[in-house]
């Protein structure tokens, strides 16, 4: 499962699977831990992102996407080899 799945759409695509590892970070003192994303037998997995996160994911990614081209450091290190 590498697309995006909607809240709706989440029950149909985990139905029927089962769940090899679970990760979760701790929850804050008297809460249970929260769940992070689920791994499946069939090697696909879900991962959960708060509303607030993916926000602050795609701006991070719009900005990288803005962002003037660098290039890359291999080009430097043949350059040094080379001479």
């Amino acid at each position: 499962m590498n697309s995006r799945v909607s809240s709706r759409e989440l029950p149909n695509e985990i139905l029927g699977k089962t769940i090899s590892g679970v990760i979760a970070r701790p929850g804050r003192p008297g809460e249970p831990p929260v769940v992070m994303m689920l791994h499946f037998e069939d090697g696909s997995a879900v991962e959960f992102v708060s509303p607030r996160s993916d926000r602050l994911l795609r701006r991070a990614v719009q900005r990288s996407q803005k962002a003037p081209s660098v290039q890359p450091q291999l080009s430097l290190l043949e350059h040094a080899m080379s001479a």
